[in-house]
């Protein structure tokens, strides 16, 4: 490092340990004892409050209440930058709210990690509350902790522009080795999901994190250039929001299952009253969807489009069948599936 580069760190340090001595920084650089004291007249004559004390406990200080230049970043742009990266920290395994989750910690070096010594020095930094913001990314699921090994595996492929191996299973139910050119890893709808170019289908794709088992670097680089994909890639995503048709349903539920509908999509309420609640909302017409309603059980009345209430009432005429094993033409089938109708 040029002696400037030396000059910043140490102040950097004494920020964040408060006190060193003359002999910890000149082990810390690699440098002479002579030449700390050096350093030490330079950053005073530049109007930087450090000085030494001797004797017992003494060492080379810097005024408590000096921060850096604040033409560098604003204490807003300090907090935020700081808030971002300290959530980062926690999904890559650093902070503290994981330590020891399968290994991680340990594992992946991560308690001298990058994104923990940004968070040092940023907070070095500022004089505000930099603590007010916590972000965990992890599910209440214990083996959630699994997706930061992956996601670990991950960002370290992308940037150093390796391919990955990997089995998937997608949502359909299907089962497949997957090799893939990482280009970035996405936050999108309450899920992560690794970007890329994929060998098999020879077109981008989205592959979510918690689908994915026995990641592998394989150590190939890239051949599909990033900058090259660019234009693709909006393409890509223009044409999955074409193809993505979305669906507007109308349903009265109690009003404490409104509040998972609120959390999944956007809702108009419609009726309220002391115990139900009607609203429309718009989800994608996909598969899924006669699985998302029925995940209410007998709380949730669909209302409208006509076909979705069909396409539910057949689902659970299915269901029926499945779990009785009486005859299928008994009065008991007949009506419960007439009463089924009259709720749906």
């Amino acid at each position: 490092m040029t002696n400037t580069e030396n000059l910043f760190e140490m102040v950097y340090l004494l920020l964040d340990k408060k006190k060193m001595t003359a002999r910890e920084f000149s082990d810390h650089f690699g440098v002479s004892v002579r030449t700390v004291y050096r350093w030490v007249d330079s950053l005073c004559v530049a109007g930087i409050p450090i000085f030494s004390t001797k004797g017992y406990g003494g060492g080379i200080q810097i005024d408590e209440h000096y921060a850096l230049d604040k033409t560098v970043l604003t204490e807003d742009e300090k907090i935020s930058i700081l808030a971002a990266v300290n959530a980062f920290k926690v999904l890559s395994g650093s902070g503290n709210g994981i330590a020891g989750e399968a290994g991680v910690e340990k594992k992946d070096g991560a308690c001298n990690s990058p994104e923990k010594t940004a968070v040092q020095k940023i907070a070095s930094l500022s004089s505000a509350n930099t603590n007010w913001l916590e972000i965990d990314f992890g599910t209440w699921n214990p083996l959630g902790s699994y997706v930061r090994t992956v996601f670990n595996v991950a960002k370290s492929a992308v940037l150093k522009k390796q391919q990955l191996k990997f089995d998937y299973y997608s949502s359909r139910g299907e089962h497949m080795e997957r090799t893939m050119q990482p280009w970035k890893i996405v936050f999108r709808g309450q899920a992560w999901y690794l970007y890329g170019w994929c060998n098999l289908k020879n077109e981008e794709r989205y592959f979510k994190l918690s689908r994915i088992q026995n990641i592998v670097n394989t150590g190939r680089p890239i051949t599909k250039s990033v900058k090259a994909a660019e234009s693709s890639v909006r393409g890509y995503e223009q044409k999955l929001a074409q193809d993505f048709k979305l669906i507007e349903l109308k349903v009265k539920v109690p009003n404490e299952e409104a509040l998972r509908i609120m959390d999944d999509f956007r809702v108009t309420i419609i009726k309220k009253t002391k115990r139900f609640v009607t609203l429309t909302f718009q989800m994608p017409d996909e598969y899924w969807l006669v699985s998302y309603i029925l995940s209410f059980g007998s709380k949730i009345k669909v209302l409208a489009p006509e076909k979705i209430k069909i396409s539910v009432e057949k689902e659970i005429e299915r269901m029926y069948k499945n779990s009785n094993s009486a005859d299928r033409t008994c009065i008991h089938y007949d009506r419960a599936v007439k009463k089924l109708r009259t709720h749906i």
